[in-house]
């Protein structure tokens, strides 16, 4: 399997102590300069600075104190729900494991931990990464992934996948197609409040433009497991965009209220995509 890398980054600082890429809060061997210090308050004589120390008033050696990077924490949380079995252009729990085995990856390269939580009306233990460093976490998960096939009614399990994912601020990919409850979305997104979330929105073509074809088609709702005879036609496949068109501004402009707007991936994986919606 061919290994996808994305790139990221946040606007935070990190209280990690782990050395890392991103800006931290801890002072240390970094290359970003913050300010002198005595000797005394800042006993590292290899950063001896003769300038600083000429012009002390007080006549006390000064020396550079520089900022840390460090690592952070990086997690997905994704939705398992019956919905997310749906296979379109591309089947979305496909579409799902390369994502994460991407993310994993990602988080390998810079240096992060990376954990997984996926849930359905509960979280998922069989599915349940913790924050690792281990370079093949992220493939074994992908292939388990592919292999699932997602049963669950609902998906208000996204509710406790944050106690599972501890408190130190982490960035966080909520992975979802969202076909749930704006109050939902709202409460897991206020349990998520002290990370950085960005929520992601997996969707395909086949489910924007509604069922092909001319006539009658049965459709059933995978969760609720409810089905209705459907006439189609142009007429309600425009509908159906239509409705998708709407739902998409909703979730943009909840998202964007939240937190983050939504990254979104349609019609298969992109990993480009990611590092677009972080450096675009």
């Amino acid at each position: 399997m061919q290994l996808e890398e994305a790139h990221y980054k946040v606007a935070w600082r990190t209280t990690g102590n782990y050395p890392g890429h991103h800006a931290s809060l801890q002072q240390g061997g970094g290359l970003d300069f913050h300010h002198h210090a005595s000797l005394v308050d800042a006993p590292d004589p290899r950063r001896f600075d003769l300038r600083a120390s000429l012009r002390d008033p007080f006549g006390q050696i000064q020396v550079r104190v520089y900022q840390q990077t460090s690592a952070i924490p990086v997690h997905v949380i994704a939705d398992l729900s019956a919905s997310m079995g749906f296979v379109g252009t591309s089947p979305k729990m496909q579409v799902l494991a390369r994502l994460v085995a991407c993310l994993a990856y990602s988080a390998y390269r810079t240096g992060d931990s990376f954990g997984f939580v996926g849930c359905a009306e509960q979280p998922l233990e069989e599915l349940f990464q913790r924050p690792t460093l281990n370079r093949g976490a992220g493939l074994e998960l992908a292939d388990r992934l592919r292999n699932f096939e997602p049963r669950g009614r609902h998906s208000d399990g996204l509710l406790r996948a944050a106690d599972l994912i501890g408190t130190r601020r982490a960035l966080v990919f909520l992975i979802s197609d969202f076909h749930c409850s704006t109050e939902l979305i709202e409460d897991v997104m206020g349990t998520l409040r002290y990370h950085d979330v960005v929520p992601v929105l997996l969707w395909d073509r086949r489910e924007i433009n509604g069922p092909g074809g001319y006539g009658l088609a049965r459709v059933m709702d995978p969760e609720t497991r409810r089905s209705r005879l459907l006439f189609v036609r142009p007429a309600l496949r425009r509908r159906i965009a239509q409705r998708y068109s709407e739902r998409r501004e909703r979730l943009f402009e909840t998202f964007s209220r939240l937190g983050r707007p939504p990254l979104i991936i349609e019609d298969g994986f992109d990993a480009d995509a990611i590092t677009r919606y972080f450096y675009g």
